[in-house]
């Protein structure tokens, strides 16, 4: 076994692999070699309740992402899994509740930032999207994607200028969005028939 690795973070490695390979009977007994070495080893905790969601055990799936929360509420990783799980069951609110609490512990990492405004968006809970869409722009404010899912979330608000901005701003970095382009082609509309100026060519 190669030194660098404790022997719980090697099986839980050689779980996933097989997680990837589809050989979900080996992935299962990696990652109970791993909670063997080490019980309270967090990633496997997760990994294994992924696997379990996959095969359609469910409150088992549930009982490992709770017992992740609680080895280390401190982590947004841990929140965000288990609202992951939570979208998955359509209980939207949960998983809105876990996505918020990732963000806020993980504040710096645009992907779970990102995840949690997807997830909030799902949740219908806009205003709140909005806030964390706004974040992961500051994140990575030359990535498309999120002055995209920006600008959408403003036009879905009612910040039409807002959102314009945002939309032309993802164009500028990536021309070729049909998504963007169809999303700002109505937002344009909206914006001519309430009589508000556009940038529109």
């Amino acid at each position: 076994m190669p030194r660098q690795f404790a022997p719980q973070s090697l099986y839980n490695m050689m779980g996933e692999a097989y997680m990837r390979l589809n050989k979900l009977p080996e992935a299962e007994h990696w990652y109970t070699e791993s909670l063997r070495a080490k019980p309270d080893h967090i990633p496997a905790h997760l990994t294994y309740g992924k696997l379990l969601a996959v095969t359609g055990q469910k409150t088992e799936a549930e009982r490992y992402f709770l017992k992740a929360i609680q080895l280390d509420p401190s982590k947004g990783n841990c929140y965000m899994h288990y609202g992951q799980f939570l979208l998955e069951e359509s209980r939207l609110l949960e998983a809105a509740e876990m996505a918020e609490k990732a963000a806020r512990l993980d504040s710096g990492e645009f992907d779970v930032v990102f995840s949690a405004a997807h997830m909030l968006r799902q949740a219908s809970l806009n205003e709140a999207a909005e806030r964390y869409y706004g974040q992961a722009a500051s994140l990575r404010p030359n990535y498309p994607a999120a002055l995209m899912n920006l600008g959408a979330i403003l036009h879905l608000n009612g910040k039409l200028q807002e959102a314009e901005a945002n939309y032309l701003r993802a164009l500028q970095l990536k021309p070729d969005d049909a998504i963007t382009q169809s999303n700002l082609r109505k937002l344009w509309n909206i914006m001519e028939k309430q009589g508000l100026r556009t940038m529109s060519p």
